[in-house]
């Protein structure tokens, strides 16, 4: 029997393989098993892990630099509406603020900004504070916070699931589950981090630079690499960790040691916690078990590497389309007496061939990724404001299930975000498609050409609400983003709209217990549009009702 844990690292190692381009452009770590110029980047890195506190403040900026030659382009082949290309400039150039980032134990709160746009920049301030618990975020034009559950326990509620699949939070040990991530983090990172190799050209040098207005003594660490720099030291990394296997199945047993011995407190999280075998007849040793996951683990990581060869000189074409010469990275990091990062500048830019451009019509000619930090009082005195939650707080969970005509109500009309929402993204858009050879109700057309359809599946796209009264035997459709009250009865003609008597060109009908009522006039009275129009190039046809709220 193996256990739950087990099978779950089985899922996870049998899934896709990272794309090498993901893993060359992710693992962007300056680090080593080395120390230059006197400082011990192992540690260096292990320090930033076991932060507990601290204050800071960040800049995050992508940029999608426009090829306006290919958008021309598009425009003129009417490719892109305006439309469009009015989104594709405003996300081209997403800028995230942090003005104010305090971070404890167990509480973090922030204040800052989002700012699209370039030319015309456009901005939304917000708040976030969070626990073990609860996160609530205050945004710039909302007309309450909302709020999220870092239990799950909401999520659950929401989606339906019963009181018995949620984790009885409340008789959780917060302090000793934190103190179990650390013990875990601190063994995962021992193997992951101590094979880390040197980026090359890697420069240290003493320097003084303000840190929140305060001159400060640093080390500064400088490097940078371009796209084979970047693909050699992900290979050099994959040999490092293949070649340390004692690490690895150090690693693994540490873990499962440290989880089957705290069984008591993970009962407490999940309810039943069965990720270990401890007690199972016949069940496989903590030795067996990291045997078994070592040799798993580094199978993948023999395979990841071969696949990086394989490509190295089978596609060397393609490889060197991906990583010319326009992909770099640069990277300035700044590193106290006592070895933590006090200030980090990253930057990633990339250029694509231009025969990917060519191939792919792309619209732009490049990107950039950009991310500015400066971090004080580390493992400090710091106190975040901590959450509240309000009686007018909205529950995020909740806001997932909401039609997009009640999710704009949440905001002022004037705001950034409400003209987003509801005039850029359009999520007050509502739409039935219906196929006339669907197996499942089908529109159809009846003699003198008038179109049926099934009156709940319209009513559901829309997110009214059905009922039927069986006594009566009156069904009702209540559209809410309307205000609009339908009610009919089969194989009557008759239909009360709002309590006014309207007579329908065709009775509703009920098809294999389905009920159809005629399609124009229940889109008219939905304030929908109606169309019959050509799907694809055979000519099949599709029915379309939509509106926007």
């Amino acid at each position: 029997m193996y256990i739950r844990g087990e099978i779950r690292m089985r899922k996870w190692l049998k899934a896709k393989r990272l794309s090498m381009l993901l893993l060359a452009m992710t693992i962007l770590v300056a680090a080593g098993c080395q120390s230059v110029g006197g400082l011990d980047f192992n540690q260096t890195l292990k320090n930033s892990l076991k932060t507990t506190s601290s204050e800071s403040k960040s800049t995050i900026q992508f940029k999608l630099n426009l090829d306006e030659k290919a958008i021309k382009s598009a425009k003129d082949n009417e490719e892109l509406a305006d439309e469009e290309l009015e989104l594709l400039r405003l996300f081209s150039n997403v800028k995230l603020e942090l003005h104010q980032l305090q971070a404890g134990q167990t509480q973090v709160s922030v204040e800052g900004k989002l700012i699209l746009g370039e030319e015309k920049p456009v901005s939304v301030g917000f708040t976030a504070k969070a626990d073990e618990k609860t996160l609530v975020i205050e945004l710039e034009g909302a007309k309450q916070p909302f709020t999220f559950d870092l239990t799950g326990e909401t999520y659950l509620e929401v989606n339906g699931f019963g009181e018995d699949e949620a984790a009885p939070t409340e008789s959780v040990d917060h302090e000793s589950l934190t103190k179990l991530g650390f013990d875990i983090r601190d063994i995962i990172s021992n193997y992951a981090i101590n094979n880390l190799p040197n980026p090359k050209d890697l420069k240290v040098t003493p320097v003084s630079e303000p840190i929140n207005g305060v001159e400060t003594g640093l080390m500064h660490v400088q490097f940078s690499m371009d796209s084979k720099g970047l693909w050699d030291w992900a290979g050099s990394y994959l040999d490092a960790l293949i070649a340390d296997r004692a690490g690895l199945h150090t690693m693994i047993k540490g873990i499962l040691e440290l989880l089957d011995s705290n069984k008591a407190l993970l009962d407490s999280v999940n309810g039943n916690y069965e990720y270990y075998t401890g007690g199972v007849l016949d069940a496989p040793t903590t030795g067996e078990q990291s045997d078994q996951l070592t040799a798993e683990i580094e199978e993948q990581l023999v395979a990841l590497r071969d696949e990086m060869k394989q490509l190295e000189k089978e596609d060397k074409e393609w490889l060197d389309a991906f990583f010319n010469e326009a992909l770099k990275l640069d990277a300035n990091v700044y590193v106290d007496s006592s070895l933590h990062i006090r200030k980090t500048q990253y930057e990633l830019s990339y250029a694509p061939a231009a025969s990917l451009e060519e191939e792919y019509a792309l619209p732009f000619t490049g990107f950039s990724f950009k991310v500015s930090t400066e971090q004080w009082n580390v493992n400090g005195d710091v106190k975040p404001a901590p959450p509240v939650v309000t009686d007018q707080a909205i529950a995020l969970e909740e806001v997932e299930l909401m039609e997009g005509f009640d999710v704009v109500k949440l905001f002022d009309e004037d705001s950034f975000v409400y003209d987003l929402l509801k005039n850029k993204l359009h999520i007050t858009y509502q739409g039935y498609y219906g196929f006339p050879e669907s197996f499942y109700n089908p529109p159809i057309v009846m003699p003198g050409y008038i179109t049926m359809v099934a009156v709940r599946d319209v009513a559901e796209d829309f997110g009214a609400e059905v009922t039927y009264d069986a006594k009566t035997r009156t069904i009702t459709v209540a559209d809410r983003g309307t205000d609009t009250k339908i009610q009919f009865q089969s194989g009557s003609d008759t239909v009360v709209v709002n309590g006014v008597k309207e007579v329908w060109p065709l009775p509703a009908i009920v098809i294999e217990g389905t009920t159809y009522v005629p399609a124009r006039k229940l889109a008219e009275t939905l304030g929908a549009s109606i169309e019959w129009t050509t799907f694809y190039e055979d000519g099949d046809k599709v029915l379309i009702i939509e509106r926007e709220l």
